[in-house]
C-alpha cells in the first residue's frame, strides 16, 4: 500500500500500487480537485489492471479474517488498533479517487477553425454584396426620381408652350386695324374669327382703359372687367397679364391671358380671352403610370385646376394642405422631390415644379410600384447571400471537422495511453503533418510496450 497526502488540503489516502498499470499515475483529491502524482516504488511487481467501470482507482477490499490479529502476527510490538481506530483506516482504505479526465475545450480547434475560414469566406463577399447593393439601390432610386422630374417638366413645358402659342395668337390679332380701332362693329367679326381659329377660347373679348368691356364673340352683354388682375396688370403695364377664374360664362375655371391693344406706343385697350382648364391641362389630368401615378395641376392659390378626379376641379378644391404641396411651399416654390405618406397611408415619392405662369405641376406615385425593380433586386441579392453563407458555412465545417477530428483522436489515444492502455489503435490514414504526429504517437507506443515488456521479463 502506498500512503499519500493532497499537498493542497492534506487529505489523505491510501492507494493499492499492485492495481496500476504504469510507474506513475495522476490521481484527483476528492476534497480539493488537486492533482497528485503517484509513483509505484521501484521493487514493486505491475498488476493487471487499476481501473474500475468509472474509470477510478480504488484500494482492494481488505483480506479475510481479524485486521488485528494479522497485525499482531507480524509484528507483536504493534499496538492493536482500537474499535474507533479501525474504522477510521476502514473509511479511507474505501475512498476513491477519479483519474484526471480530459479537459473540456470550450472554443477549441474546431470552432476556430471554423470560424475563421466562415470570416475568410463571407467578410469579402460581405462587404462587396453590401457596396453592390447600396450603389445599385442609390442608381435606382435616382434613376426613378430623375424620370419622375423629366415627365414633370415635359408637361409643364407642354403647357407652357401651348399658352406661349395662345399669347401669341392674340398678339397678333391685337395688331390688326380692326382691334385698334376699338370699334365694337369692327372688333366684333375678328374676335368671332379668331374663337372659330381657336375654339378653346371660348370667350374673346376686348376692354378699355377704364375696364369696361367694349366687344366680345358670344354676343352676351358688355360687362366690366375692372376689378380683373389681368386688366390691373396689363394697365400696369406688364406684357401679358393672366388669372385663373370662374368663368361668369361657363362657370368653371378657366384661364384668362390679356395682352395690351397699343397705337403708336400707347395703350388704348386690352386684347383677351378665357380658355378652360381642362381642355388645356386634359394631358395633366389623363398621365397615368402604373396603377398608383398620377398627375394634377393647381394654380397659384392652391385651387385645382387640373386632377383625374373631375370632383375635385368641379368644386375647385384647395390643395395645400396636401402633404406635396404642403412641403413645396415650405421649400419656396422651388422645385422638391420628396417622399411623404399618402391618404392611405403608404410611402409616397411626389415631384412638384412651378411653371412659368404661377402654377404648380405635381406628379406622385406609391414608393412600392416605382421601386418595383428595386425590390427584385434585393430579393435576388438575398437569396444569393443566403446560398453563399450556406455554401461558405459548410465549407467552413467540412474543413475544420477534417482538421480537427484526427487531432481528437491522436489526443483520446495518447489519453488512454497515458492511462496505462498500451493497445489502444492509432488510425489517421493522413499524410500531412497530422499523419506525421500520429506515426510519431504509434512509434512511442511500440517503445512503451517494448519497455513494459523488460518490466515484466525482469519480474
Amino acid at each position: 500500500m502506498i500512503d499519500i497526502t493532497c499537498d493542497a488540503c492534506s487529505k489523505r489516502y491510501r492507494i493499492d500500487e499492485t492495481r496500476m498499470k504504469s510507474a506513475s499515475a495522476k490521481v484527483r483529491c476528492k476534497a480539493c480537485g488537486h492533482m497528485i502524482q503517484v509513483s509505484k516504488p521501484e521493487t514493486m511487481h505491475l498488476a493487471e489492471t487499476i481501473f474500475d467501470a468509472d474509470g477510478t482507482l480504488r484500494t482492494p477490499a481488505p483480506a479475510p479474517g481479524p485486521p488485528a490479529a494479522a497485525a499482531a502476527e507480524e509484528n507483536p510490538a504493534a499496538p492493536v488498533p482500537t474499535a474507533s481506530a479501525a474504522a477510521e483506516i476502514a473509511v479511507e482504505r474505501t475512498e476513491t479517487i477519479p483519474f484526471a479526465a480530459p479537459q473540456k475545450v470550450r472554443f477549441g480547434l474546431f470552432g476556430k477553425t471554423f470560424v475563421v475560414m466562415l470570416l475568410i469566406g463571407l467578410l469579402p463577399f460581405g462587404i462587396f454584396w453590401f457596396l453592390t447593393f447600396q450603389d445599385a439601390s442609390d442608381r435606382i432610386r435616382n434613376d426613378a426620381e430623375a424620370l419622375m422630374a423629366q415627365t414633370a417638366k415635359g408637361l409643364g413645358d407642354q403647357m407652357d408652350v401651348w399658352i406661349n402659342a395662345n399669347i401669341s395668337a392674340l398678339r397678333t390679332v391685337a395688331q390688326l386695324p380692326e382691334i385698334v380701332s376699338m370699334s365694337r362693329e369692327q372688333q366684333e367679326a375678328a374676335l368671332q374669327a379668331v374663337h372659330r381659329e381657336h375654339p378653346w377660347m371660348y370667350l374673346v373679348f376686348t376692354v378699355a382703359p377704364n375696364g369696361m368691356n367694349v366687344a366680345r364673340n358670344d354676343g352676351q352683354p358688355l360687362v366690366s372687367y375692372a376689378d380683373r388682375q389681368y386688366v390691373k396688370d396689363v394697365l400696369a403695364g406688364k406684357a401679358v397679364g393672366w388669372q385663373t377664374v370662374i368663368g361668369r360664362t361657363s362657370n368653371v375655371p378657366a384661364l384668362v391671358v390679356a395682352v395690351p391693344i397699343k397705337e403708336d406706343n400707347r395703350i388704348v385697350g386690352i386684347m383677351a380671352a378665357a380658355m378652360t382648364v381642362a381642355d388645356m391641362s386634359k394631358q395633366v389630368a389623363t398621365w397615368k403610370k402604373g396603377l398608383t401615378g398620377l398627375a394634377f395641376l393647381v394654380d397659384d392659390k392652391g385651387f385645382v385646376l387640373s386632377h383625374p378626379n373631375k370632383q375635385l376641379v368641379e368644386k375647385r378644391e384647395n390643395l395645400n394642405t396636401h402633404p406635396l404641396m404642403a412641403e413645396f411651399r415650405k421649400k419656396g416654390w422651388t422645385t422638391l422631390t420628396t417622399a411623404f405618406a399618402g391618404g392611405n397611408g403608404a410611402p409616397m415619392i411626389g415631384h412638384a415644379r412651378r411653371s412659368g405662369y404661377g402654377w404648380v405641376l405635381a406628379l406622385m406615385q406609391e414608393e412600392q410600384e416605382v421601386f418595383e425593380a428595386l425590390g427584385t433586386i434585393q430579393t435576388s441579392a438575398l437569396a444569393l447571400l443566403a446560398a453563399t453563407v450556406f455554401l461558405a458555412g459548410f465549407c467552413a465545417w467540412f474543413s475544420a471537422r477534417t482538421l480537427a477530428k484526427p487531432i481528437m483522436k491522436l489526443t483520446d489515444a495518447a489519453e488512454r495511453m497515458s492511462l496505462g492502455d498500451l493497445n489502444v489503435k492509432i488510425d489517421v490514414p493522413s499524410h500531412d503533418e497530422i499523419g506525421l504526429l500520429a506515426q510519431a504517437l504509434g512509434r512511442m507506443q511500440t517503445s512503451l510496450r517494448m519497455a513494459m515488456e523488460r518490466l515484466r521479463r525482469k519480474k
